[in-house]
Protein backbone atom coordinates (compact mmCIF):
# COMPACT_ATOMS: atom_id res chain seq x y z
CA UNK A 1 0.00 0.00 0.00
CA UNK A 2 2.61 2.33 0.86
CA UNK A 3 5.07 2.19 -2.70
CA UNK A 4 1.53 2.08 -4.34
CA UNK A 5 1.38 5.76 -2.84
CA UNK A 6 4.97 6.49 -3.58
CA UNK A 7 4.15 5.32 -7.07
CA UNK A 8 1.40 7.62 -7.41
CA UNK A 9 2.99 10.69 -6.12
CA UNK A 10 6.06 10.21 -8.59
CA UNK A 11 3.21 10.19 -11.29
CA UNK A 12 1.77 13.11 -10.04
CA UNK A 13 5.34 14.95 -9.80
CA UNK A 14 6.25 14.02 -13.02
CA UNK A 15 2.50 15.15 -14.66
CA UNK A 16 2.74 18.33 -12.93
CA UNK A 17 5.92 19.11 -14.24
CA UNK A 18 5.31 18.11 -18.01
CA UNK A 19 1.81 20.23 -18.00
CA UNK A 20 4.01 23.34 -16.44
CA UNK A 21 6.46 22.93 -19.58
CA UNK A 22 3.63 22.52 -21.57
CA UNK A 23 2.21 26.17 -20.18
CA UNK A 24 5.60 27.68 -20.53
CA UNK A 25 6.31 26.50 -24.46
CA UNK A 26 2.63 27.93 -24.84
CA UNK A 27 3.32 30.92 -23.28
CA UNK A 28 6.66 31.45 -25.62
CA UNK A 29 4.46 30.83 -28.45
CA UNK A 30 1.99 33.34 -27.59
CA UNK A 31 4.33 36.39 -26.69
CA UNK A 32 5.74 35.47 -29.72
CA UNK A 33 2.47 35.87 -31.92
CA UNK A 34 1.48 38.56 -30.21
CA UNK A 35 4.94 40.08 -30.94
CA UNK A 36 4.53 39.16 -34.81
CA UNK A 37 1.00 39.94 -35.21
CA UNK A 38 1.81 43.71 -34.09
CA UNK A 39 4.97 43.65 -36.16
CA UNK A 40 3.35 44.49 -39.29
CA UNK A 41 -0.14 45.27 -39.15
CA UNK A 42 -2.39 46.03 -42.11
CA UNK A 43 -5.58 46.87 -43.94
CA UNK A 44 -6.72 45.32 -46.75
CA UNK A 45 -9.00 47.53 -48.72
CA UNK A 46 -11.06 45.47 -51.91
CA UNK A 47 -12.57 47.29 -54.68
CA UNK A 48 -14.61 46.12 -57.33
CA UNK A 49 -13.62 48.55 -59.83
CA UNK A 50 -16.29 47.74 -62.50
CA UNK A 51 -19.06 49.23 -60.00
CA UNK A 52 -16.32 51.68 -58.33
CA UNK A 53 -15.46 54.58 -60.59
CA UNK A 54 -13.44 57.37 -59.79
CA UNK A 55 -14.64 61.05 -59.89
CA UNK A 56 -14.19 62.40 -63.33
CA UNK A 57 -11.52 65.26 -62.62
CA UNK A 58 -9.19 62.00 -61.76
CA UNK A 59 -9.47 60.18 -64.91
CA UNK A 60 -9.85 63.32 -66.85
CA UNK A 61 -6.29 64.31 -65.91
CA UNK A 62 -4.62 61.11 -66.90
CA UNK A 63 -1.35 59.98 -64.84
CA UNK A 64 -1.49 63.36 -62.67
CA UNK A 65 -4.99 62.53 -61.92
CA UNK A 66 -3.95 58.23 -60.72
CA UNK A 67 -1.40 59.84 -58.77
CA UNK A 68 -4.02 62.59 -56.47
CA UNK A 69 -6.18 59.54 -56.73
CA UNK A 70 -3.79 57.37 -54.82
CA UNK A 71 -3.16 60.29 -52.13
CA UNK A 72 -6.46 61.06 -51.66
CA UNK A 73 -7.98 57.64 -51.03
CA UNK A 74 -5.54 56.95 -48.69
CA UNK A 75 -5.86 60.14 -46.87
CA UNK A 76 -9.48 58.89 -46.51
CA UNK A 77 -8.41 55.38 -45.49
CA UNK A 78 -6.33 56.13 -43.20
CA UNK A 79 -9.03 58.69 -41.06
CA UNK A 80 -11.51 55.63 -41.20
CA UNK A 81 -9.23 53.30 -39.76
CA UNK A 82 -8.95 55.98 -37.11
CA UNK A 83 -12.68 56.76 -36.52
CA UNK A 84 -13.07 52.79 -35.30
CA UNK A 85 -9.68 52.31 -33.70
CA UNK A 86 -7.35 54.57 -32.02
CA UNK A 87 -3.69 54.51 -30.71
CA UNK A 88 -1.31 53.14 -33.57
CA UNK A 89 -3.76 52.21 -35.76
CA UNK A 90 -2.33 55.46 -37.59
CA UNK A 91 0.84 54.06 -38.11
CA UNK A 92 -0.85 50.65 -39.85
CA UNK A 93 0.09 49.66 -43.41
CA UNK A 94 -2.70 50.03 -46.22
CA UNK A 95 -2.80 47.79 -48.87
CA UNK A 96 -5.34 48.29 -51.56
CA UNK A 97 -6.34 46.02 -54.57
CA UNK A 98 -8.71 47.60 -57.24
CA UNK A 99 -9.91 44.67 -59.82
CA UNK A 100 -11.41 45.53 -62.93
CA UNK A 101 -11.96 44.73 -66.82
CA UNK A 102 -9.61 47.88 -67.83
CA UNK A 103 -10.45 47.40 -71.61
CA UNK A 104 -14.16 47.11 -70.88
CA UNK A 105 -14.34 49.97 -68.62
CA UNK A 106 -11.96 52.48 -70.63
CA UNK A 107 -14.16 52.08 -73.72
CA UNK A 108 -17.20 52.50 -71.54
CA UNK A 109 -15.68 55.97 -70.38
CA UNK A 110 -14.64 57.08 -74.05
CA UNK A 111 -18.35 56.10 -74.76
CA UNK A 112 -19.88 58.92 -72.10
CA UNK A 113 -17.07 61.43 -73.14
CA UNK A 114 -15.49 61.00 -69.62
CA UNK A 115 -12.55 59.89 -71.23
CA UNK A 116 -11.54 61.04 -75.11
CA UNK A 117 -9.41 57.88 -75.96
CA UNK A 118 -9.28 54.61 -73.90
CA UNK A 119 -5.11 54.71 -73.64
CA UNK A 120 -5.47 57.96 -71.04
CA UNK A 121 -7.18 55.26 -68.66
CA UNK A 122 -4.22 53.02 -68.98
CA UNK A 123 -1.65 56.12 -67.76
CA UNK A 124 -4.18 56.50 -64.60
CA UNK A 125 -4.30 53.28 -63.89
CA UNK A 126 0.07 53.01 -64.11
CA UNK A 127 0.05 56.40 -62.01
CA UNK A 128 -2.00 54.94 -59.30
CA UNK A 129 -0.29 51.85 -58.84
CA UNK A 130 3.02 53.33 -58.56
CA UNK A 131 2.23 56.35 -56.24
CA UNK A 132 1.87 54.04 -53.40
CA UNK A 133 3.44 50.96 -52.87
CA UNK A 134 1.04 48.44 -51.64
CA UNK A 135 -1.88 50.28 -54.16
CA UNK A 136 -2.47 48.16 -57.55
CA UNK A 137 -4.89 48.23 -60.23
CA UNK A 138 -5.28 45.10 -61.75
CA UNK A 139 -6.75 44.08 -64.71
CA UNK A 140 -9.04 40.97 -64.87
CA UNK A 141 -10.11 40.66 -68.37
CA UNK A 142 -13.84 41.32 -69.90
CA UNK A 143 -16.42 38.12 -67.72
CA UNK A 144 -18.91 38.88 -64.82
CA UNK A 145 -17.34 36.71 -61.99
CA UNK A 146 -13.82 37.90 -62.78
CA UNK A 147 -13.65 40.73 -60.01
CA UNK A 148 -15.98 38.74 -57.92
CA UNK A 149 -13.81 35.50 -57.55
CA UNK A 150 -10.56 37.42 -57.62
CA UNK A 151 -11.92 39.86 -54.36
CA UNK A 152 -14.09 36.88 -52.73
CA UNK A 153 -10.86 34.57 -52.53
CA UNK A 154 -8.59 37.47 -51.38
CA UNK A 155 -11.79 38.03 -48.60
CA UNK A 156 -11.85 34.11 -47.29
CA UNK A 157 -7.81 34.37 -47.56
CA UNK A 158 -6.76 37.92 -45.21
CA UNK A 159 -10.27 37.97 -43.01
CA UNK A 160 -8.74 35.23 -40.06
CA UNK A 161 -5.11 36.70 -40.98
CA UNK A 162 -4.01 38.06 -37.73
CA UNK A 163 -2.00 40.59 -39.01
CA UNK A 164 -4.62 41.91 -41.00
CA UNK A 165 -6.51 44.14 -39.03
CA UNK A 166 -8.89 45.62 -40.78
CA UNK A 167 -10.73 44.94 -44.51
CA UNK A 168 -12.80 47.56 -46.03
CA UNK A 169 -14.78 45.68 -48.94
CA UNK A 170 -15.95 47.79 -51.82
CA UNK A 171 -18.54 46.39 -54.03
CA UNK A 172 -22.17 47.53 -52.50
CA UNK A 173 -23.55 47.86 -56.40
CA UNK A 174 -23.39 43.50 -56.62
CA UNK A 175 -25.62 41.62 -54.70
CA UNK A 176 -23.88 38.83 -55.81
CA UNK A 177 -21.28 39.30 -52.59
CA UNK A 178 -23.86 39.17 -49.73
CA UNK A 179 -23.30 35.44 -49.19
CA UNK A 180 -19.99 35.73 -48.37
CA UNK A 181 -20.51 38.52 -46.22
CA UNK A 182 -23.09 37.04 -44.01
CA UNK A 183 -21.17 34.50 -42.23
CA UNK A 184 -19.52 37.79 -40.58
CA UNK A 185 -22.73 39.52 -39.31
CA UNK A 186 -23.39 37.61 -36.17
CA UNK A 187 -19.58 37.35 -35.24
CA UNK A 188 -18.94 40.42 -33.12
CA UNK A 189 -15.33 40.66 -33.90
CA UNK A 190 -15.49 39.63 -37.74
CA UNK A 191 -18.16 42.51 -37.59
CA UNK A 192 -15.85 45.34 -36.20
CA UNK A 193 -12.93 44.18 -38.13
CA UNK A 194 -14.90 44.33 -41.61
CA UNK A 195 -16.29 47.62 -42.74
CA UNK A 196 -18.48 48.53 -46.57
CA UNK A 197 -17.34 50.90 -48.52
CA UNK A 198 -20.15 52.50 -50.63
CA UNK A 199 -19.74 54.20 -53.95
CA UNK A 200 -22.86 54.38 -55.80
CA UNK A 201 -25.91 53.96 -53.63
CA UNK A 202 -25.94 50.55 -51.99
CA UNK A 203 -28.34 47.50 -52.33
CA UNK A 204 -30.92 47.17 -49.69
CA UNK A 205 -29.28 43.47 -49.05
CA UNK A 206 -25.69 45.67 -47.75
CA UNK A 207 -27.77 47.77 -45.31
CA UNK A 208 -29.17 44.45 -43.67
CA UNK A 209 -25.79 43.28 -42.84
CA UNK A 210 -25.43 45.85 -40.05
CA UNK A 211 -21.70 46.37 -41.04
CA UNK A 212 -20.48 49.82 -41.03
CA UNK A 213 -20.86 51.29 -44.29
CA UNK A 214 -18.67 54.34 -45.28
CA UNK A 215 -17.97 56.77 -48.80
CA UNK A 216 -15.43 58.59 -49.95
CA UNK A 217 -17.38 61.14 -52.24
CA UNK A 218 -14.21 63.06 -52.75
CA UNK A 219 -12.48 59.85 -54.39
CA UNK A 220 -15.35 57.92 -56.26
CA UNK A 221 -18.21 58.95 -58.52
CA UNK A 222 -21.98 58.36 -56.21
CA UNK A 223 -23.85 58.08 -59.64
CA UNK A 224 -23.62 55.31 -61.80
CA UNK A 225 -22.15 56.10 -65.73
CA UNK A 226 -24.93 57.27 -68.15
CA UNK A 227 -25.59 54.21 -70.50
CA UNK A 228 -24.51 56.96 -73.42
CA UNK A 229 -23.83 60.07 -74.51
CA UNK A 230 -27.78 62.41 -75.44
CA UNK A 231 -27.51 63.90 -78.78
CA UNK A 232 -28.78 67.30 -79.06
CA UNK A 233 -30.03 67.83 -82.37
CA UNK A 234 -30.20 71.96 -83.10
CA UNK A 235 -32.54 73.33 -85.81
CA UNK A 236 -31.47 75.89 -88.12
CA UNK A 237 -33.08 79.06 -87.20
CA UNK A 238 -36.06 79.82 -89.92
CA UNK A 239 -35.26 82.49 -92.51
CA UNK A 240 -36.63 85.81 -91.67
CA UNK A 241 -40.11 86.76 -93.39
CA UNK A 242 -40.65 88.40 -96.60
CA UNK A 243 -42.57 90.66 -97.31
CA UNK A 244 -44.93 90.80 -100.94
CA UNK A 245 -45.63 94.56 -101.97
CA UNK A 246 -49.37 94.83 -102.86
CA UNK A 247 -50.51 97.32 -105.21
CA UNK A 248 -52.99 99.61 -104.62
CA UNK A 249 -55.91 100.96 -106.09
CA UNK A 250 -55.42 104.86 -107.80
CA UNK A 251 -55.68 107.08 -104.82
CA UNK A 252 -54.29 109.45 -103.14
CA UNK A 253 -53.53 107.32 -100.05
CA UNK A 254 -49.80 106.06 -99.80
CA UNK A 255 -48.71 102.58 -101.92
CA UNK A 256 -46.17 101.49 -98.97
CA UNK A 257 -48.10 98.43 -97.08
CA UNK A 258 -48.64 98.75 -93.90
CA UNK A 259 -47.49 95.85 -91.25
CA UNK A 260 -50.60 93.93 -91.31
CA UNK A 261 -49.97 93.47 -95.35
CA UNK A 262 -46.70 91.53 -94.98
CA UNK A 263 -46.75 87.91 -96.24
CA UNK A 264 -44.78 84.88 -95.57
CA UNK A 265 -43.75 82.38 -98.80
CA UNK A 266 -44.56 79.35 -98.01
CA UNK A 267 -41.02 78.45 -98.66
CA UNK A 268 -37.82 80.71 -98.07
CA UNK A 269 -36.03 79.36 -101.60
CA UNK A 270 -39.10 80.37 -103.97
CA UNK A 271 -39.11 83.95 -105.43
CA UNK A 272 -42.63 85.61 -105.41
CA UNK A 273 -43.31 87.47 -108.42
CA UNK A 274 -45.86 90.49 -107.61
CA UNK A 275 -49.01 90.87 -109.69
CA UNK A 276 -49.39 93.52 -112.34
CA UNK A 277 -52.84 93.94 -112.11
CA UNK A 278 -53.77 96.78 -110.28
CA UNK A 279 -56.72 95.04 -108.86
CA UNK A 280 -55.02 92.27 -107.42
CA UNK A 281 -56.50 90.31 -104.55
CA UNK A 282 -55.44 88.22 -101.88
CA UNK A 283 -56.96 85.12 -103.55
CA UNK A 284 -54.96 86.55 -106.82
CA UNK A 285 -51.99 86.52 -105.15
CA UNK A 286 -52.24 83.21 -103.38
CA UNK A 287 -52.80 81.37 -106.67
CA UNK A 288 -49.85 82.90 -108.05
CA UNK A 289 -47.68 82.36 -105.54
CA UNK A 290 -48.19 78.42 -105.50
CA UNK A 291 -49.10 78.28 -109.28
CA UNK A 292 -47.09 75.13 -110.65
CA UNK A 293 -46.41 74.07 -107.07
CA UNK A 294 -47.84 71.02 -105.04
CA UNK A 295 -48.07 71.10 -101.52
CA UNK A 296 -48.70 68.06 -99.21
CA UNK A 297 -50.31 68.04 -96.33
CA UNK A 298 -49.50 64.39 -95.32
CA UNK A 299 -48.03 64.64 -91.54
CA UNK A 300 -44.15 64.63 -91.20
CA UNK A 301 -42.67 60.95 -90.42
CA UNK A 302 -41.27 60.85 -87.24
CA UNK A 303 -36.69 60.26 -86.73
CA UNK A 304 -36.15 56.78 -88.20
CA UNK A 305 -35.48 54.67 -85.14
CA UNK A 306 -32.59 51.90 -85.30
CA UNK A 307 -31.58 49.11 -82.48
CA UNK A 308 -28.80 47.51 -81.68
CA UNK A 309 -28.70 44.19 -80.24
CA UNK A 310 -27.64 43.24 -76.54
CA UNK A 311 -26.73 40.58 -74.17
CA UNK A 312 -27.81 40.41 -70.59
CA UNK A 313 -24.75 42.42 -69.43
CA UNK A 314 -25.77 44.94 -71.58
CA UNK A 315 -22.78 44.46 -74.64
CA UNK A 316 -22.99 44.71 -78.15
CA UNK A 317 -23.95 41.47 -80.50
CA UNK A 318 -23.65 41.80 -84.02
CA UNK A 319 -26.52 40.47 -86.64
CA UNK A 320 -25.58 37.85 -88.02
CA UNK A 321 -25.13 37.65 -91.63
CA UNK A 322 -25.23 35.33 -94.79
CA UNK A 323 -22.68 32.95 -95.01
CA UNK A 324 -21.54 33.96 -99.11
CA UNK A 325 -20.70 31.02 -101.00
CA UNK A 326 -17.13 29.80 -102.72
CA UNK A 327 -18.02 31.81 -105.70
CA UNK A 328 -19.11 35.33 -104.44
CA UNK A 329 -16.19 34.73 -101.84
CA UNK A 330 -13.35 33.82 -105.02
CA UNK A 331 -15.07 37.11 -107.23
CA UNK A 332 -14.77 39.80 -104.18
CA UNK A 333 -10.98 38.67 -103.30
CA UNK A 334 -10.31 38.62 -107.14
CA UNK A 335 -11.77 42.45 -106.88
CA UNK A 336 -10.60 44.05 -104.01
CA UNK A 337 -6.87 42.30 -105.41
CA UNK A 338 -6.86 45.58 -108.16
CA UNK A 339 -8.39 48.13 -106.00
CA UNK A 340 -9.89 47.85 -102.20
CA UNK A 341 -13.07 48.98 -101.72
CA UNK A 342 -14.19 51.69 -99.71
CA UNK A 343 -16.59 50.70 -96.38
CA UNK A 344 -17.82 53.90 -95.77
CA UNK A 345 -18.89 54.76 -99.17
CA UNK A 346 -20.98 51.01 -100.02
CA UNK A 347 -21.93 50.69 -96.36
CA UNK A 348 -22.96 54.01 -95.58
CA UNK A 349 -23.87 56.06 -98.51
CA UNK A 350 -21.12 58.73 -98.06
CA UNK A 351 -17.42 58.64 -97.44
CA UNK A 352 -16.18 61.31 -95.01
CA UNK A 353 -12.86 61.67 -97.12
CA UNK A 354 -14.49 62.63 -100.62
CA UNK A 355 -12.91 62.42 -103.73
CA UNK A 356 -9.24 62.15 -101.62
CA UNK A 357 -10.43 58.58 -100.48
CA UNK A 358 -7.60 56.23 -101.38
CA UNK A 359 -10.16 53.18 -101.66
CA UNK A 360 -12.88 52.32 -104.62
CA UNK A 361 -15.99 54.13 -104.82
CA UNK A 362 -17.57 53.63 -107.98
CA UNK A 363 -20.90 51.94 -108.87
CA UNK A 364 -23.12 50.43 -106.03
CA UNK A 365 -22.34 47.18 -104.85
CA UNK A 366 -24.94 43.82 -105.70
CA UNK A 367 -26.76 42.56 -102.56
CA UNK A 368 -23.93 39.55 -102.35
CA UNK A 369 -21.20 41.65 -102.96
CA UNK A 370 -22.33 44.45 -100.34
CA UNK A 371 -23.23 40.83 -98.05
CA UNK A 372 -19.23 39.97 -98.66
CA UNK A 373 -18.05 43.23 -98.01
CA UNK A 374 -19.87 43.47 -94.60
CA UNK A 375 -18.42 40.24 -93.72
CA UNK A 376 -14.95 41.53 -94.49
CA UNK A 377 -15.58 44.86 -92.57
CA UNK A 378 -16.55 42.97 -89.58
CA UNK A 379 -12.30 41.86 -89.26
CA UNK A 380 -11.55 45.32 -87.88
CA UNK A 381 -12.39 46.17 -84.06
CA UNK A 382 -14.81 49.23 -83.10
CA UNK A 383 -12.72 51.03 -80.66
CA UNK A 384 -16.02 51.07 -78.84
CA UNK A 385 -15.95 47.62 -78.83
CA UNK A 386 -19.47 45.87 -76.89
CA UNK A 387 -20.08 49.46 -75.45
CA UNK A 388 -20.73 51.09 -79.63
CA UNK A 389 -24.47 52.14 -79.56
CA UNK A 390 -24.20 53.30 -82.85
CA UNK A 391 -26.52 51.20 -85.36
CA UNK A 392 -24.89 52.46 -88.64
CA UNK A 393 -20.97 50.68 -86.93
CA UNK A 394 -20.35 48.17 -89.37
CA UNK A 395 -16.99 46.73 -87.90
CA UNK A 396 -17.16 44.03 -85.73
CA UNK A 397 -17.76 44.14 -81.81
CA UNK A 398 -16.89 40.68 -80.98
CA UNK A 399 -15.05 37.74 -82.35
CA UNK A 400 -17.28 36.23 -85.58
CA UNK A 401 -17.05 32.67 -84.03
CA UNK A 402 -19.25 31.54 -82.06
CA UNK A 403 -17.36 28.48 -80.77
CA UNK A 404 -13.79 27.53 -81.03
CA UNK A 405 -11.93 30.60 -83.04
CA UNK A 406 -8.78 28.98 -85.10
CA UNK A 407 -7.29 32.07 -83.93
CA UNK A 408 -6.94 31.70 -80.13
CA UNK A 409 -5.22 33.82 -77.97
CA UNK A 410 -3.88 35.77 -81.78
CA UNK A 411 -7.77 37.03 -82.54
CA UNK A 412 -7.74 40.59 -82.10
CA UNK A 413 -10.87 39.67 -80.40
CA UNK A 414 -9.60 37.38 -77.75
CA UNK A 415 -11.17 39.27 -74.88
CA UNK A 416 -14.43 38.13 -76.14
CA UNK A 417 -14.15 34.69 -76.60
CA UNK A 418 -15.89 33.97 -73.49
CA UNK A 419 -18.81 36.60 -73.91
CA UNK A 420 -21.84 35.93 -73.76
CA UNK A 421 -23.63 35.46 -77.15
CA UNK A 422 -27.44 35.32 -76.17
CA UNK A 423 -30.01 38.71 -77.30
CA UNK A 424 -31.65 39.65 -74.28
CA UNK A 425 -32.88 42.94 -75.44
CA UNK A 426 -32.66 45.16 -78.19
CA UNK A 427 -31.41 49.37 -77.52
CA UNK A 428 -33.73 51.51 -79.91
CA UNK A 429 -31.43 54.52 -80.83
CA UNK A 430 -33.51 57.57 -82.45
CA UNK A 431 -31.23 58.33 -86.03
CA UNK A 432 -31.73 61.92 -87.82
Amino acid sequence: MYNEKCSDFENEVQARRYWQTQVRNLDRTLAVTRQEADNNPFVLVLIDGDGAIFQDAFLKAGAAGGSDAAYKLLSEIRNHVLDVYEGAAGHWSIMVQIYANFEGLSRKLTSVGVLKNPSEFYAFTRAFTLNQPLFNMIDVGSGKERADHKIKEMMRLFITNVQCKHVLFGGCHDNGYIPNLEPYKHDAKMSKQLALLETTPAQPGFHALDLKIVKFDSVFRDEELPERIERVVTQPPPPPPQTLPIRQNSSPVSTTASPLQTITPLSSTRSETPSTNANASWATLSKAGVQGRTISIAPTKPPQRKFVYLNAYDQRLDEKLPKPDRMTVERFHARIAKQKICNEYHLKGTCSNGVACPYAHGEPLSATDKNMLRHKARSLQCVMSSDCRNPDCFMGHHCPFDDGCPRGDNCYFSHTHDMDRVCRTRAVVDVF
